[in-house]
Formats: structure tokens, C-alpha cells, sequence
């Protein structure tokens, strides 16, 4: 058996289900439920506002690459997510090289909003050498909008992997958003179980917007019962810019992490 397979299987398997795409999102910090940004489907169902079309590419990590559309039309939202993981060479317990393989992931959303709420159902296929693994799960979530302030709640992968027979990452978030003066948002967000918090600030000037953001990631305990201490490590920074031309958005955003650099390419039609 492979060891890397092990190794990919134990870690890969469904995490990706936790990554929020599109590059205000990420420009903002991992910030996503009181966005509406063509991507609904994936970040709240309940924040849609107007009918969008989506496509972002984004690169990260080596040679991983992820491709995700969206589009939201009368309360209705689709979103398609693939990730690649790129050519990977595999080797025995004896370190002899095997076969390369390419492990990859897809998921399909469908959502709709219904008043101040929004519900979502996905489906999910991975796979890894020949491993495959089926899933499907759903979201239930809120977006209440005040003159000057945006509240949003989300619980989102409530839901199985078949082939393994385990549940996948649950994601339990709440946030807000302030406008003020000036044309600039705040944006804040929390995450659990896995510990997450996302401030992001967005600057509009004339046809552009101009992203700032921080990450936090608290890490994984790998030993029970020890006690973890804040690293500046831990934070990622990210920012980004949004040009819009007519109908069309082109956005680009960047997150600095200690392991990787995230980069995001995105086109956003309105029509």
C-alpha cells in the first residue's frame, strides 16, 4: 500500500468542503456569509440579492488548482466546485516509486432562498488513486439587513460521506457587516468547531474595490488535553482589488500563508 496514499486519504478526505471560494471571500480574510458575490450557493443562499453569474480560478500550494462557478437567478443558486490536487508520484513502504496519480474533488450545490433564511444541498464525489468517495449534505442559513448593519448565521455540511461511513466537517459560523462612512465595510466572522476568525475591510472607490483582510486559524490539537498558544504564524493576511467594467467584474485577491500563497482570478457577470 502507498504510504502518501495513507497520508492523503487520513487528511484530504472531505476537508476541502470547508474552503470558501471566490476572491472577495478570500480578500476579505475567509469572510463569506454576508457576501453575495455570484458564489450564494457556496458562502449563504440567504445574503442572494441580485441575479449573478461566477467563475473563479484559483491556484495555491505547488500545482493545486480550483475551478468554481455560481450563478443565482430569482432566489435560485448553483454552484460547481472542482479541485485538483495536481500530478502526485507515489511510493511503496520501501520508498520505491509506484504510479503517479492525480487526486481531485467535485461538488454540486443547489440552493434557494426563502424569506430571511436559505437552504442548500450538495453532493460530493473525491477521488484519490483508486479510492472514491461519495457524500451529500445540507446548509441551513440567515441573513437579516439593517440601514447600516448585516447579520448572518450558517450551518453548513450537516451531512455523511457514504464510502467511509463518517460525517463531514461541520461548519457552524455567524457574522456581521457595518457600513460606514467614507464607502468602507467591515466585515467580521467566526467559525467552529474548528476554530476560525475572519475580519475583513472593503474600500469602494469610483468603479473599483480595494480588499484587506486577516485570518486566523487556530491549529489542530494533535495531542489531547495540550494547550495551544497564540502564534503570529497562525495569522494569514490577504487583500485584493475588483475592477468593475459595465456589467462585468474582474477581481483578483491574494492570501499570504506561512505554508503557501493563494492566489484568485475572477470574472462576475450581472446582468
Amino acid at each position: 500500500m502507498n504510504i502518501l496514499l495513507f497520508f492523503l486519504i487520513s487528511t484530504v478526505s472531505s476537508c476541502f468542503l470547508r474552503i470558501s471560494p471566490g476572491v472577495m471571500s478570500q480578500g476579505l480574510g475567509g469572510v463569506s456569509i454576508t457576501l453575495d458575490e455570484g458564489l450564494t450557493a457556496f458562502h449563504n443562499p440567504a445574503s442572494f440579492e441580485q441575479a449573478e453569474y461566477n467563475f473563479t480560478l484559483s491556484r495555491w500550494l505547488y500545482t493545486t488548482t480550483m475551478f468554481s462557478a455560481g450563478a443565482s437567478y430569482k432566489n435560485n443558486m448553483l454552484g460547481i466546485n472542482y479541485l485538483s490536487y495536481g500530478g502526485i508520484q507515489g511510493y511503496n513502504e520501501f520508498g520505491n516509486p509506484t504510479d503517479r496519480f492525480t487526486p481531485f474533488s467535485i461538488s454540486l450545490v443547489l440552493a434557494r432562498k426563502i424569506g430571511l433564511f436559505g437552504v442548500s444541498v450538495k453532493g460530493f464525489n473525491e477521488k484519490i488513486d483508486s479510492y472514491t468517495y461519495y457524500g451529500a449534505g445540507v446548509g441551513l442559513s440567515s441573513y437579516i439587513e439593517f440601514e447600516k448593519v448585516s447579520l448572518a448565521a450558517k450551518v453548513d455540511n450537516i451531512g455523511w460521506e457514504f464510502t467511509s461511513n463518517t460525517a463531514i466537517p461541520l461548519i457552524i459560523a455567524s457574522g456581521a457587516k457595518f457600513s460606514l462612512p467614507e464607502n468602507i465595510d467591515i466585515y467580521l466572522e467566526s467559525k467552529s468547531p474548528l476554530w476560525e476568525l475572519n475580519i475583513g475591510i472593503q474600500y469602494r472607490y469610483e468603479n473599483s474595490s480595494f480588499l484587506f483582510g486577516i485570518q486566523y486559524l487556530k491549529p489542530d490539537d494533535l495531542i489531547d488535553g495540550a494547550e495551544i498558544d497564540f502564534d503570529i504564524s497562525d495569522l494569514n493576511l490577504s487583500g485584493g482589488v475588483i475592477i468593475q467594467v459595465e456589467n462585468y467584474e474582474i477581481g483578483y485577491s491574494l492570501m499570504w500563508t506561512k505554508l503557501s500563497r493563494a492566489h484568485q482570478f475572477c470574472v462576475k457577470l450581472t446582468p
